[in-house]
């Protein structure tokens, strides 16, 4: 009988103990990923600074190896010079020990985010955050031009980075396509990872938790228009239409 109330105290104290536990990470991993993706948010703003107002390539164009990230040609790019900016490593730095990407000292490593077993053989690297790819859109010749800061509106409610799925993660709603953890996104891709919220930060440089309602519609499409949350230089554009079609 004693044996049988010690068990039961253990099982009680387990199921306390347990969510406690769960949700205490959970607040531990949204303020480690707020902290980085701040910091890589201010690198942009630093980038935009040195190079005449122009924020860097969303992706080197060729598909993101780990061989292309460590090219010359992906030194403009925002995963190579963001990082470097802060004083950190750049994807490219991990191209010949692609395993060190996935630690915790790397800047773009989110630990809330549930990266594959590393005893995958992983050909490209994952980003469980991105950038905002509605910034850089087609023109009517179907060219894709940089960003300027200058161009962005309102600052303090355009999105700059936000927190993206990565493969085999449980999708924030049913209208999304499955997560492929690329460096550039939109709401599309948001992933929920604390407790049905997720993190954005914006271009004046602050961060903030939101959920997949407050960017999608029920079928799928980005909010429009656009009021607190923007995805486009400026609110008046629509970030579902594509700009090179008539």
């Amino acid at each position: 009988m004693e044996i049988l109330v010690v068990v039961a105290i253990i099982v009680v104290l387990a199921a306390i103990a347990v969510p406690v536990y769960s949700s205490m990470r959970s607040r531990s991993n949204k303020a480690v990923t707020m902290n980085k993706m701040r910091q890589v948010t201010a690198a942009l703003a630093t980038y935009a600074g040195q190079n005449d107002g122009d924020f860097p390539m969303e992706n080197i164009g060729s598909g993101e190896t780990w061989d292309n990230a460590a090219t010359a040609a992906a030194d403009k790019v925002w995963y190579n010079a963001l990082p470097r900016l802060a004083g950190q490593k750049g994807v490219g730095n991990y191209a010949t020990n692609p395993g060190d990407f996935y630690t915790p000292e790397n800047l773009l490593f989110l630990p809330g985010a549930q990266y594959p077993a590393m005893d995958k053989k992983l050909l490209r690297p994952l980003f469980a955050f991105a950038i905002n790819t509605k910034l850089q859109r087609k023109d009517h010749s179907g060219s894709k031009t940089k960003a300027k800061l200058s161009q962005i509106t309102h600052p303090s409610r355009t999105v700059a980075f936000l927190e993206e799925g990565l493969p085999g993660e449980p999708k924030a709603a049913a209208v999304q396509p499955k997560y492929e953890g690329e460096c550039k996104s939109a709401g599309r891709s948001f992933v929920e990872r604390y407790g049905g919220q997720g993190v954005i930060t914006f271009v004046d440089g602050h961060a903030e938790s939101v959920s997949v309602k407050d960017l999608l519609t029920e079928t799928g499409r980005l909010i429009y228009p656009q009021t607190s949350i923007i995805w486009t230089r400026t609110p008046e554009e629509d970030p579902n239409s594509d700009p090179s079609k008539p």
